[in-house]
């Protein structure tokens, strides 16, 4: 039906489609049984009168203030708004509240320079009802993680790393990362775009940055970035590496390949949007050394051994991105990689998050 009504499906995600003509750009994104479109308002008229002549039942809103279980909230003007899961936060106050009440108030989501480490054989280990909460815990942080809290990244990556034997240890750390969810509920994801206006060259700028050998189990690094368009965050992540690094650079190297990667798919989600993106892309780097690896075509003792697929960034350097140094304390990243204090924490987190405006 798609192809009936002249719409294009994005070749980089099938999910969304893309129709322009006389009446303007109406864009449509799916997700499972949900979807949403934006766009011209004549182009919206227009699709929604042809679905209605096959059938199918719409709802349309002037403006989205509700997606998958997401709500969206707007200043006066329209120009910047606010993402967060309210929903989603009473439900872990409904299933924990009781057991995080009396805790303290915390200034970080993770405890600073904590990393979870795998139960051994004689360790002791919630039983299975617990580690049932544990694990619907640990899920619903994950939820909040995808779509606006990303200053829950990497703590609640490390109690991932636990899902099917955790500890006490891990127990009373999920807590502490609920009990600061609750404490800070008003807190979500910051849309402030630095550009508004039709016909403008959008902008992605990212930083990328890693923790060499932070998993204390099997030393492998983490790796972390976020990517902003136009300003605001539109992808983030913290993960463990598939290998070991057996250096910083290598680490922070890989980490930075991660990032490129997923700017190539941003670009090409945009550019069939008919979107023009400006480049090169900034991609901010705090190691000198990697971005030495980078620069440098040839295959050297130190970068011999890493795997093809991270010099996919050399390809790239100079054309559609350009590797950057920044001070690590001004790694926006930074917190992705790590349990940070709060001086870190609050220095980067008002790039990426807002408090929520009241009425």
């Amino acid at each position: 039906m798609v192809d009936k009504m002249g719409f294009e499906q994005c070749k980089s995600d099938p999910c969304l489609f893309v129709r322009r003509n006389e009446l303007g750009l109406v864009m449509v994104v799916l997700y499972v049984d949900d979807g949403a479109a934006v766009g011209d308002k004549a182009a919206i008229d227009a699709m929604l009168e042809e679905l209605k002549q096959h059938g199918l039942k719409t709802t349309k809103e002037e403006t989205m203030k509700d997606y998958l279980s997401c709500e969206i909230v707007y200043n006066d003007d329209e120009t910047k708004a606010w993402i967060g899961q309210p929903h989603m936060v009473c439900k872990i106050e409904q299933e924990f509240g009781e057991l995080v009440e009396r805790l303290q108030v915390y200034k970080t989501p993770g405890t600073p320079g904590f990393n979870i480490v795998r139960p051994k054989e004689d360790d002791p280990v919630l039983d299975a009802d617990q580690l049932s909460k544990f694990r619907s815990g640990v899920g619903m942080a994950l939820y909040l993680v995808k779509h606006s809290r990303p200053d829950l990244a990497n703590p609640v990556r490390e109690l991932a790393k636990c899902m099917s034997k955790a500890t006490p240890a891990a127990w009373k750390e999920l807590l502490r990362v609920l009990k600061f969810v609750l404490d800070t509920r008003t807190m979500g994801l910051k849309l402030e775009p630095t550009m508004i206006g039709k016909g403008l060259v959008w902008e992605i700028k990212g930083y990328s940055d890693s923790d060499w050998a932070g998993d204390k189990d099997d030393r492998k690094s983490v790796s972390g970035f976020i990517l902003f368009l136009n300003g605001c965050p539109i992808m983030w992540r913290s993960k463990s590496q598939g290998t070991v690094a057996l250096s910083s650079a290598e680490a922070e190297y890989v980490a930075a390949s991660e990032m490129v990667k997923e700017i190539v798919f941003v670009v090409q989600v945009l550019l069939s949007m008919k979107i023009a993106v400006k480049t090169p892309i900034k991609c901010l780097v705090d190691n000198m050394g990697a971005i030495f690896m980078t620069e440098n075509p040839s295959s050297q003792g130190r970068t011999r051994h890493i795997d093809t697929r991270w010099h996919y960034i050399k390809d790239l350097n100079g054309t559609l991105i350009e590797i950057e140094f920044v001070r690590s304390e001004a790694n926006v990243a930074d917190g992705f990689t790590k349990n940070v204090g709060g001086d870190i924490y609050y220095r980067h987190v008002g790039e990426y998050m807002d408090v929520r405006e009241t009425d």
